[in-house]
């Protein structure tokens, strides 16, 4: 069963592994079939981390210029550990895949989502470990150096993020679910 993943080796993951995962992501459903999402890869792990810092950047952005949201949201405490040297933003992965989609695109936000997780599952088949990277989909909108980092095109539109590597460590279970809720009509 798939988890979310926030501990990687640091074993690279071959570019053909990468381009694999995407073409399965190419074949997820779409909005009358559009199939309108690009794919940003940052496959270089110095590279990777300096996206992380570009996402300390924009936490740090928030925190003077929207102190109450940003400490709702606990960005000193993310800021705080960078510094102390901890990458809670995008966990050391090997691997970081953005979505995006031009702008105004027919529900370019639902297919994002749709083939990120087509992706996150195909990892899982193919013994890697995945996670959405949440902080970096909220810096992509939100803070353009980002947004200039990964090359995505001034018309288009961010639809999410993932990290992606070799799991450290082996799960035996996870995470407990709630019951199944079903309403038959």
């Amino acid at each position: 069963m798939p988890r979310s993943v926030r501990s990687y080796k640091t074993k690279p993951v071959p570019r053909e592994t990468i381009e694999e995962l995407l073409d399965i992501a190419r074949f997820a459903p779409s909005a009358v079939n559009v199939q309108g999402v690009h794919w940003t890869v940052v496959a270089d792990r110095e590279d990777v981390h300096r996206l992380a810092g570009l996402v300390i950047d924009w936490m740090r952005d928030s925190l003077e210029r929207s102190p109450h949201q940003a400490n709702a949201l606990g960005l000193k405490a993310l800021v705080e550990d960078w510094e102390l040297g901890h990458d809670r933003i995008l966990r050391d992965a090997p691997v970081v895949v953005a979505a995006h989609a031009p702008t105004g695109a027919v529900r370019g936000d639902v297919n994002g989502h749709i083939a990120l997780t087509y992706l996150e599952l195909a990892a899982f088949a193919h013994g890697l470990g995945a996670c959405w990277a949440g902080y970096l989909y909220g810096a992509m909108s939100a803070y353009p150096p980002v947004a200039e980092f990964l090359r995505i095109p001034a018309d288009h539109q961010a639809h999410g993020a993932m990290m992606l590597g070799y799991p450290k460590h082996h799960y035996l279970l996870i995470p407990a679910r709630n019951a199944l809720e079903v309403d038959w009509v």
